[in-house]
């Protein structure tokens, strides 16, 4: 009876939201013009499928258009994007407004769990999703996977599946619930299953987050941001560079020599550079990073280097963990990058005239390492798990101090 009844208000829901007739228009021109840009902008955007296949496709999507809300043409138009098969070419929906679920996910071990909370969920943080509506959480992490932007792997696919979990329209355009304005789901915590019918707004913020990352007993030096700084452990001897997101050129050229200064002034011998959660930017900033550091002569070159890769480290931060692989000799630690070693990236982008979507497209094709691998993996894997975001355990980070620490023993 529950199910009936949920099919009968998306009926209703997708009936009353259906496209009129100048929405249908508009939608036909924004398409035409997608398609348009898209290949004359893309280095080669029919690499994966033809360009034939790629226009029956659109076409097929305009002639239906006048059945559809505007949730099912924006998801449609990121499963026809994912067919051009690179994780650069996309529609991510950054600059519509949507509303979302008042938490946020991630999957860890294939499984969705609540990393993040407003005030009036906050019990909720830890909890493992169970179902949306109807469906279970496998059946809805493997339908977001069809169709989330910047997924080019399996682990990339799962990183992004977890992000758009919560965006209400994205879950309605699927089918997944009936309307984008509530849903309810299902969680598991401390070995019981309950029910919570979650509202959407496009203005929650979150009161609290829960995280792996745990620096305590690192003393910082010098920073540019809570995302980019370095400090330092084992009294100087060991350093280490958090390096989560992109700082400009003159930021990271200023940061690198104070880095630098601090190695030579402290005889370092161990250096971690840790790229988790880092999506990307620009790789030249990157390498300006490795020009400094391989003037740093007190550095065990031979097995004192380590970087830190998980399934977020996509497109320049993934291009550096395998430049800083043959430049700094470094050790890769964590779980395999969200980005392949060889592919499109370098991102372009353009905006749909009427709906005024933004598309983003790939401009280069480099390869970093041999072809065929489809992510950067590391030499010493270490999967994280729920409890170490519930209890702040970096076990990586701590397995490569661990390391550290045996080696010098042995000195």
């Amino acid at each position: 009876m529950k199910l009936l009844f949920t099919l009968l208000l998306m009926v209703v829901s997708f009936s009353v939201y259906a496209l009129d007739k100048d929405a249908v228009e508009q939608w036909k021109s924004d398409i035409d013009h997608y398609a348009k840009i898209l290949a004359e902008r893309h280095i080669d955007a029919f690499h994966s499928i033809s360009e034939s296949e790629f226009q029956q496709r659109l076409d097929a999507l305009k002639g239906s258009l006048d059945s559809k809300t505007r949730e099912q043409v924006l998801v449609e138009l990121m499963e026809i994007t994912r067919a051009i098969n690179d994780g650069h070419t996309s529609v991510p929906l950054w600059n519509q407004t949507l509303n979302k679920f008042p938490l946020s996910f991630k999957v860890i071990n294939d499984k969705p769990y609540v990393i993040g909370a407003t005030e009036e969920h906050l019990d909720l943080l830890g909890a493992e999703i169970a179902s949306v509506e109807n469906y279970s959480a496998d059946k809805v992490l493997n339908e977001l996977a069809a169709i989330v932007p910047f997924s080019e792997n399996p682990y990339s696919k799962k990183a992004n599946a977890g992000y758009y979990l919560n965006r209400a329209e994205v879950l309605a355009g699927l089918g997944l619930i009936a309307t984008p304005s509530n849903a309810e789901f299902t969680f598991s915590k401390d070995g019981r299953k309950f029910s919570t019918d979650l509202k959407s707004s496009d203005s929650y913020q979150l009161a609290h987050t829960i995280s792996f990352r745990n620096t305590n007993g690192i003393m910082p030096v010098e920073k540019v941001n809570d995302n980019v700084w370095f400090g330092s452990t084992h009294e100087g001897d060991t350093v280490y560079f958090k390096y989560r997101r992109y700082p400009s050129m003159s930021e990271m050229e200023s940061l690198a020599e104070d880095l630098l200064e601090y190695i030579n002034e402290n005889q370092s011998r161990h250096l971690i550079i840790d790229l988790r959660e880092n999506y990307g930017g620009d790789f030249f900033i990157g390498l300006k990073l490795a020009q400094y550091l391989v003037l740093a002569d007190s550095i065990d070159w031979k097995s004192g280097v380590y970087v830190l890769i998980d399934n977020e480290t996509f497109s320049a931060a993934m291009s550096n963990a395998a430049q800083y692989t043959q430049i700094l000799n470094a050790t890769l630690v964590g779980e395999p990058t969200g980005a392949k070693p060889s592919g499109y990236q370098d991102m372009g982008q353009f905006t749909l005239p009427n709906s005024n979507l933004l598309i983003t497209y790939s401009k280069r094709l480099y390869h970093f390492k041999e072809e065929g691998k489809n992510a950067l993996y590391p030499s010493k894997d270490i999967a994280l798990t729920i409890g170490d975001y519930i209890n702040q355990n970096d076990r990586p980070l701590k397995w490569v101090l661990d390391n550290i620490e045996k080696g010098k023993r042995y000195e």
